[in-house]
Parts: structure tokens; C-alpha cells; sequence
């Protein structure tokens, strides 16, 4: 076959020719003259634009290719090997983005509800302070709001009740002490009582029972026994001295011998009272000693029922006390803020009047009311713990120990309290403020998850990035499952250990996209 002749390229060049001169008005006032001369000008422009497009054309040329001209072939030009599912970022830009990264461990996939709740007193924690007795507040020591420590004077009341009652702990406690003195006198008289009982019953001579009893107080059996004795053993004497019948008449005879033996009967009833006496005096002191300490002890335990210690009682002493003896002293019990008061100097109280609420409000209890709906969520919480929140206290979350899940379904409300207890030095949590309480629900079986924000989706399909070295990350398709609040489970595509990109991963996938259309 024969070639076909190459085709060259013409260049198109219009000239144009010179625009006419203008024809010479005859006169420049007249109408035609105007006439002639703007028909004139409208041809100079149509003249022009000839001009330009004949200069356009001139530039302009077509151009068709040899058989000659061979197209290039690209196929050898090789554009470097690179990884298109990793990206690298620096430190600043890291910072910058606000990348955060968390290692992969398996948990349990649960989530958070909640609900409405509040706080209350600590009723562990609470103490309504009333008047002990009738009587007169005298004064009154602390203000609404004040902080006070355990033992502290909260205020005084004039009470004529207590001041005869520590009387008569004064006056029981003075009969004890004469009582035990007694007791103790007995004691000692009633063992030298016996010992002369001895020897009386071993016939000693009475120059020698002087002696032996010198110094010894017995009292009035001393001068019995002791007389009755002397009487006896005079009389035997005298009826030994008489001899036998015949030396003295028989009627002076019989008469000693009767004297004798009433003298002998006598000196005999004596040692069974003295033998009597010495146990029974000593067991009258002993009763008169309990019954004095018995009133002593009821003396004292009416005075702790005024609210005195015991060491208080141990030591009183109305008579140096004066008046002041009737002043009862009410104190804090424990530390803590008077969250009310109703005390009023110089009014009269009685027991039943509350003078003081004394909370102590480092701890707090947090209640929730929990519907029949919602039992599965309390379900095993005994002594675990919740978690509450309040945005207007300043709470973000806090936890709390769960006391008593509730038993009792309200019959009007159709729901059970719970009751939780809470830290609170900060005293951030009013008593009557409403909280949010949460409740964790889900399966407790662990299982690798993510939060929701730290999956990316290109071409509806998940991934997340790995962070494999310190500046480096990598595109890890996962393999979604189930759901729980902001967390989801990961089924496959990670294991555990991965440090996982939570957040700012919109980042490295604008810069991943933007690595992938510069490739392209």
C-alpha cells in the first residue's frame, strides 16, 4: 500500500485592507452632515473587528499527525513502593490534634443509665439534742451553722431538780463512808469479842485475860462476860470452901450452891450471846452498808440521766458548787455543723422540746427511688457501689457505697429507696439537693471495645487506627458487634495489647485520604 502524503500545516493569515478615509462634510452644522458622518464611524468598527479576527486566524493552525510519529510508552516509569494504609504524624501535630491513644484490654461491656435521685442527712450521723429536765436556759453557745467539736458547750440550763438530786448523791455518798467506818468498827470489836471468848472458855485467870485484852475495845460484853465470869468462879469457890455437909449449916450450904449454879447459868447465857452477837452485829453493819451504797448508786444513776459523766458524778460537790450546782451543761456529742436551732436564752424547756440538730456532714447518704421497672438494675448491688453526678454542685461523678438496695415496694409510688453512702469533706453535696444516679447495665463478660468516636468508616467500612511505632499509625479494619452507651465491642481485626487511637483519628484519616489521592 502506498503511504499517505504527510498534510502540512498551513498558516491561515488574513489581511485587511486600510479603513476609508471619512468624506469631507460640507458643512458640520447641517443634519445630513452628522448623518453621513455616523454611518461612517459604524463602518471604521465593523473594519476593526475584520482586523481582529484575521489576526486570531492567522495564529491559529491545525495540525494532524504523521504515521511516522510512534506514542510513548510509559509502562517503564515505576513510581516507589509505599504502604497506603499507614500515615505518619509528628509530635507537635500529634499534640495539635489532640491524638489520644489506649491500649487494647478486654472489659466488660456494659453502659451507664440514670436516674433521679438525692441527698439526705447521714442519719448515722445525726443527733437531736433536747433538755434532759425541765427548766431555764440560762445560755446559749452556738449559732445556726456552726462547726463544733465533740465536747464542746452548746448551751446551759438552770435546772432545780439536778441540783437536789446531786445532793442526794452527796449526802448517799457520806452515809456510805460512815456506814463502811461502822462496818469496820464492828468488825474489830466483835473479833476481840471472840477472842475473849476463848479464853474465857479456857479458864484463864483474870490477871491474865487484863492483860491479853489490854487495848482491845469489845464494849459492853467486856464488862459482862467478864463480871459474870468472876461471879461464876467466885461462887464454885465458895461452895468448894464450904466442904462437906456439916461444916456450914445445910440451908447457907444450898443457898451458895443455888447462887453457883444461877451464876454458872448466867456466865452460860452470856457466851451464847456474846457468841450470837459477834456474827449478827457484824452482818447488820454489812446490810447497813449495802443499803447506804444501793441509795448512793441510784443517787448516781439519776445524775447520768442529766447527762453528767461518771467521772463528773465521782466527784461532785454541790455544797462548793453553790447555785451553779443546778446548771446542766449540754455538750456536742460528736463533731459536727448545727444544721438547726431552736434554743432561746431564758426560755423554759422540757424533755421533749429539740434544742439542737447536730449533723455531722463530712458523710452524706444518697437515695434513689428505684421503680418496679428498674429493679433489674439494683439487682446484686448490696454493699457495691453507684456512681452520681450533679452539674449544679460542681459534681462531675462520684462514687458511693451502697448500704441497703431497698426490700419495701411503696404502695402509692409503686417503688423501693435505695440508700447509699457518700463522701463529702468538701461539703459540696447539700442534704435536699437532687442528683443523677447511674446504674451500669450490659454484659459483664469481657470483651475488646472501643468508644464509638474512635471508629472511622471509608466506603461503609469500619476501621481504626493502630499506633505501631511513636509516630507511625496503621489502618486496621475491624469487625463490628454489640453496642453499650459509647463503647462498641470489637468482634475482629484487633487483639489484646493494641494501642488503639480514641481520639483525633479524623485527623490521620484526612491525612491518610490525602496520601491516597496524591498516589492516584
Amino acid at each position: 500500500m502506498s503511504q499517505p502524503a504527510p498534510v502540512e500545516t498551513v498558516d491561515l493569515i488574513v489581511s485587511s485592507p486600510s479603513p476609508p478615509l471619512p468624506p469631507k462634510p460640507t458643512s458640520s452644522n447641517s443634519p445630513r452632515s452628522l448623518h453621513r458622518a455616523g454611518r461612517w464611524l459604524i463602518g471604521v468598527a465593523l473594519v476593526t473587528a475584520g482586523i481582529g479576527v484575521g489576526v486570531i486566524g492567522s495564529r491559529y493552525f491545525v495540525s494532524i499527525p504523521s504515521s511516522t510519529d510512534k506514542p510513548v510508552d510509559s509502562s517503564n516509569e515505576k513510581s516507589p513502593e509505599t504502604d497506603a494504609s499507614q500515615v505518619s504524624l509528628d509530635e507537635t501535630r500529634q499534640t495539635a490534634a489532640g491524638l489520644e491513644v489506649s491500649s487494647m484490654t478486654p472489659q466488660p461491656l456494659t453502659s451507664r443509665t440514670w436516674r433521679t435521685g438525692r441527698i439526705a442527712l447521714h442519719e448515722d450521723r445525726l443527733s437531736h439534742i433536747c433538755s434532759p429536765a425541765e427548766g431555764v436556759l440560762r445560755e446559749v453557745m452556738v449559732k445556726l451553722g456552726q462547726t463544733v467539736a465533740v465536747g464542746d458547750k452548746l448551751a446551759v440550763i438552770e435546772c432545780k431538780e439536778l441540783g437536789q438530786a446531786k445532793l442526794d448523791a452527796y449526802r448517799a455518798r457520806l452515809a456510805v463512808s460512815a456506814e463502811r467506818e461502822l462496818l469496820t468498827r464492828t468488825q474489830t470489836t466483835m473479833s476481840n469479842a471472840e477472842e475473849l471468848l476463848k479464853l474465857l472458855a479456857a479458864e484463864t485467870p483474870i490477871a491474865d485475860i487484863e492483860k491479853a485484852m489490854t487495848g482491845k475495845p469489845i464494849g459492853d460484853l467486856r464488862q459482862q462476860l467478864v463480871g459474870a465470869y468472876t461471879r461464876r468462879n467466885q461462887l464454885k469457890e465458895q461452895v468448894a470452901s464450904q466442904g462437906a455437909e456439916g461444916v456450914v449449916p445445910g440451908l447457907t450450904r444450898r443457898k451458895t450452891e443455888a447462887e453457883s449454879a444461877a451464876s454458872d447459868a448466867t456466865y452460860t447465857a452470856l457466851l451464847e450471846e456474846a457468841r450470837f452477837q459477834a456474827k449478827n452485829q457484824v452482818r447488820q453493819a454489812e446490810l447497813k452498808l449495802k443499803e447506804a451504797e444501793t441509795a448512793l448508786d441510784v443517787a448516781k444513776t439519776k445524775l447520768l440521766l442529766f447527762g453528767l459523766t461518771a467521772q463528773q458524778v465521782e466527784t461532785i460537790n454541790p455544797v462548793a458548787e453553790g447555785a451553779t450546782a443546778a446548771y446542766i451543761v449540754i455538750t456536742a456529742p460528736f463533731a459536727g455543723v448545727v444544721v438547726e436551732k431552736h434554743a432561746v436564752r431564758t426560755e423554759r424547756v422540757e424533755p421533749k422540746d429539740q434544742l439542737f440538730l447536730l449533723a455531722d456532714l463530712s458523710q452524706v447518704w444518697v437515695q434513689a427511688d428505684v421503680f418496679e421497672a428498674d429493679l433489674p438494675l439494683v439487682r446484686g448491688l448490696k454493699q457495691g457501689t453507684i456512681v452520681f453526678r450533679s452539674t449544679v454542685a460542681g459534681v462531675t461523678e462520684r462514687l458511693a457505697t451502697v448500704l441497703y438496695a431497698g426490700d419495701l415496694i411503696d404502695k402509692s409510688s409503686r417503688s423501693l429507696t435505695l440508700t447509699a453512702e457518700a463522701e463529702n469533706a468538701d461539703r459540696l453535696l447539700k442534704p435536699g439537693l437532687f442528683v443523677e444516679v447511674g446504674f451500669d447495665i450490659g454484659d459483664r463478660a469481657p470483651a475488646l471495645q472501643v468508644p464509638s468516636n474512635a471508629v472511622m468508616r471509608h466506603e461503609n467500612k469500619p476501621f481504626v487506627f493502630v499506633q505501631t511505632t511513636g509516630n507511625t499509625f496503621r489502618r486496621v479494619d475491624i469487625t463490628l458487634g454489640r453496642s453499650a452507651g459509647d463503647k462498641v465491642e470489637v468482634t475482629s481485626g484487633l487483639k489484646t495489647g493494641d494501642r488503639v487511637v480514641v481520639r483525633g483519628g479524623f485527623t490521620l484519616k484526612s491525612e491518610l485520604l490525602k496520601d491516597q489521592m496524591a498516589g492516584e
